[in-house]
């Protein structure tokens, strides 16, 4: 056993559907990348922070069938209904409060040399009042390139029978990492720390 729970799928992803990310990146304007205090909708984000010096933009499900074929692989990875992953009618699980997708658009990141993103959790704490409780349960990274020097997505805290040296994941076309920020009871996972490692030389 080891912890965090962290899984890495190579090939997650074909060249083909990675040309065709790339592809959609052209002619798009990219930004400072920002980071959320929780997971309030009315989370204050704040874009000067040193903390997260990568750029980014935003690509939805509904951009492409390719963009909604890689959503449906990752909810079967995940073993959850592909519906959940994207806007529901009100026929489709009529129990739940919200009819939103419980997933993000696809977040494009590009790290340049020296940028980063130091030790962070990906999980919130919703406000106390909520009864659903909201919070994000697990991160699916896809790498788009590699060759890079630097740029590892590091887990610190990570651990097994055999070590505690941390894991590091090396960028390579095509892999996915799964990691999950919630145990299986519920808590919150402390020890899903990690870190995008800056980039020495090429980019990310």
């Amino acid at each position: 056993l080891s912890a965090p729970r962290a899984f890495e799928i190579d090939n997650f992803l074909s060249q083909t559907e990675v040309d065709h990310i790339m592809y959609l990146t052209t002619g798009m304007n990219l930004h400072r990348s920002t980071t959320a205090g929780d997971t309030t909708v009315d989370a204050e984000r704040d874009s000067t922070r040193n903390t997260r010096t990568s750029l980014n933009t935003w690509v939805y499900r509904e951009k492409s069938t390719i963009i909604d074929t890689i959503y449906r692989r990752a909810a079967d990875l995940l073993r959850i209904d592909e519906a959940l992953l994207r806007p529901r009618s009100k026929e489709e699980y009529p129990h739940m409060k919200s009819s939103g997708s419980l997933a993000e658009a696809l977040q494009l990141v590009h790290y340049d040399v020296g940028q980063e993103y130091t030790a962070h959790h990906d999980f919130g704490y919703a406000d106390f009042r909520r009864k659903d409780q909201p919070a994000r349960f697990a991160t699916l990274l896809l790498y788009l390139n590699e060759g890079m020097e630097g740029g590892a997505t590091q887990f610190p805290r990570w651990v097994n029978a055999e070590t505690r040296e941390g894991l590091s994941v090396e960028p390579k076309v095509g892999k996915a990492v799964l990691f999950y920020s919630q145990l299986p009871d519920g808590n919150m996972d402390d020890w899903s720390h990690h870190a995008a490692l800056p980039v020495r030389v090429g980019e990310k």
